[in-house]
């Protein structure tokens, strides 16, 4: 219909066209327009000529502002748009919400700030201004355009007195076109009037009367509005990544945003390195390790990232996974043998909410009230026991199964892979994760719990004073007894030999910067070692090949020992 906002333009209570009055604007138009139609009267010829400056005018402005200008249907035969103008911040504003009744909205010490309740919230973008005009057949020769300012985020008194400067504006520039001055100095001058700072200070609700008839500002309570102005800066934060170029910190390539993943500290990756790097740490299990791939930051990534990310199937186990972790990180959770359930434990008994099974929570057979637990090792010398012992005339006398047979089978398998584990690896003190330490110093750090241990002793520990005392030390040992000719010689000596004599002397091992090969060399002992495996001649300070020993040591070069 005739002088009504089009479809596309039409405000909806999600998104940016929540901020966006248009039947409201329409409205108040179409009556001033109604009141003042016959002063609008103007000759056929200055009305031509309005008219050819009107469209120059208009053509010039949606070249300007592009999509955020929007024109409507002409109403009763004259040009009505309206321009979202958005104000240019430097970073994020600070918005205080004086929720107090209190006339006082300074942000500052004073003797009112315990009568007043202030609260601020961090806004990347803010909603926009908006400026509805109907052009009348007398403008720009001897009338003004009929406006209306939308700012539903301000109150009223301020967005009344946007229109007092428009009227300015018009007053200093009779017969000029002005709307593009009005435009320009709301987008950009009339934060001064609003804010100081980069602070902004929204009042407390109250009923708005007296106001003028052009201005509609806030008429919802700020529990609303604040919501709603935080959703619109997520929303227009996220458009403008999307539409951006960025780098991937893991491919180092470059694309557009809308093919990256945000995360809420603020990297992105490409959702490609993301869905690799995501479905490799599920399907090994490893989900302690499912932080943001940026060295410095290791933020756990957001469920709904992960959802994005792994889809249905991953996702289900991802979550799966991450239950298990947390439950294995209560001491007073144990597993059911049989039917594998989490149970709640009660000292050293605990049963099962599924199959109603009672059992030891520590060693996981039958309940054995006063008993003593089985260690795993009795376990399995018992049942190999049995099995050498075992004939076919016996398996048939006891009526025993091949299901019971196969489960025999199976628990010796699992005793078996369980002490070979344990040969080569240190139980966490928390949850009990086998953890292997291939190199470094005896600090270890549980990545199912987190927790901190000493791989020596097994016992929980919270830093490094556990081996200031000597009882542990913070590195293996390496080298046996007072061998100084052969430590001064660089001979490789074993790592897991204990040392008993008083006399051993401190010893480091490198690696060949060829293929990896470990080398020892004691302390003030000789820098330029000798690969046994590949014969690399290399420097133990720098890690490089050492061509001329000449050349490389030296006063310009690297100490030969030390």
């Amino acid at each position: 219909m005739s002088g009504e906002p089009s479809s596309s333009a039409q405000p909806d209570e999600v998104g940016a066209g929540f901020w966006v009055a248009g039947d409201e604007a329409a409205a108040w138009l179409k009556a001033m327009l109604d009141e003042s139609r016959v002063e609008d009267e103007v000759s056929e010829e200055q009305f031509q000529v309005n008219n050819q400056i009107q469209e120059d005018e208009v053509l010039a402005l949606q070249a300007i502002y592009g999509d955020d200008m929007v024109i409507f249907d002409n109403m009763d035969g004259l040009r009505f748009f309206q321009i979202s103008l958005h104000y240019q911040l430097q970073g994020q504003i600070k918005v205080y919400l004086n929720v107090c009744p209190n006339e006082a909205t300074e942000t500052g010490d004073d003797e009112d700030d315990n009568d007043r309740l202030l609260y601020a919230c961090n806004l990347q973008h803010l909603p926009p201004v908006v400026l509805t005009c109907l052009l009348p057949g007398g403008y720009p020769s001897s009338c003004p355009p009929y406006f209306v300012v939308v700012a539903k985020w301000l109150d009223e008194p301020e967005v009344s007195r946007f229109c007092s400067v428009l009227d300015e504006i018009w007053t200093e520039l009779p017969g000029q076109e002005v709307v593009y001055r009005w435009a320009d100095w709301l987008c950009s001058s009339s934060w001064s009037c609003i804010a100081s700072d980069d602070q902004l200070v929204l009042g407390p609700d109250a009923n708005s009367t007296g106001g003028d008839e052009r201005a509609i500002g806030r008429s919802r309570i700020l529990d609303s509005t604040i919501p709603r102005m935080r959703d619109y800066s997520d929303e227009t934060a996220l458009q403008v990544f999307d539409q951006s170029i960025h780098e991937c910190g893991v491919c180092f390539g470059e694309d557009a945003g809308s093919n990256f993943v945000k995360l809420p500290c603020d990297h992105s990756f490409c959702v490609k390195c993301m869905e690799s790097y995501c479905s490799i740490h599920v399907k090994e299990g490893s989900v302690t390790r499912l932080t943001c791939p940026d060295t410095s930051c290791r933020s756990p990534l957001p469920p709904s990232a992960l959802r994005r990310l792994l889809g249905e199937d991953g996702y289900a186990r991802w979550e799966s996974l991450a239950l298990r972790r947390t439950l294995d990180t209560m001491p007073d959770v144990a597993y059911c043998p049989r039917c594998n359930a989490a149970c709640v434990a009660s000292g050293d008994d605990a049963q099962c909410s599924a199959c109603f099974f009672t059992f030891c929570a520590q060693c996981g057979d039958r309940r054995h009230v006063g008993g003593a637990c089985v260690l795993p090792e009795e376990k399995l010398a018992d049942l190999l026991e049995q099995q050498k012992q075992a004939r076919p005339s016996v398996r048939d006398l006891v009526n025993m199964s091949e299901e019971q047979e196969r489960l025999e089978q199976r628990k010796v398998e699992e005793l078996l892979s369980l002490r070979e584990v344990l040969r080569s690896t240190r139980q966490c003190p928390s949850c009990r994760m086998a953890i292997a330490k291939i190199e470094g110093c005896n600090k270890m750090v549980c990545h199912n719990c987190g927790q901190f241990f000493c791989y020596r002793c097994n016992r929980a520990i919270s830093g490094y004073q556990h081996f200031e005392n000597g009882e542990c030390g913070l590195f293996q040992r390496v080298g046996k007894g007072r061998l100084p000719g052969m430590m001064n010689n660089n001979h490789d000596l074993d790592e897991d030999v204990e040392i008993k004599e008083p006399g051993w002397i401190r010893a480091i091992r490198y690696p060949c910067p060829t293929c990896g090969r470990k080398r020892t060399k004691a302390a003030g002992g000789n820098n330029h070692l000798v690969c046994r495996e590949c014969r690399t001649q290399y420097c133990a300070l720098c890690f490089k090949r050492v061509w001329k020993a000449s050349e490389h040591y030296g006063l310009s070069g690297c100490q030969q020992n030390s």
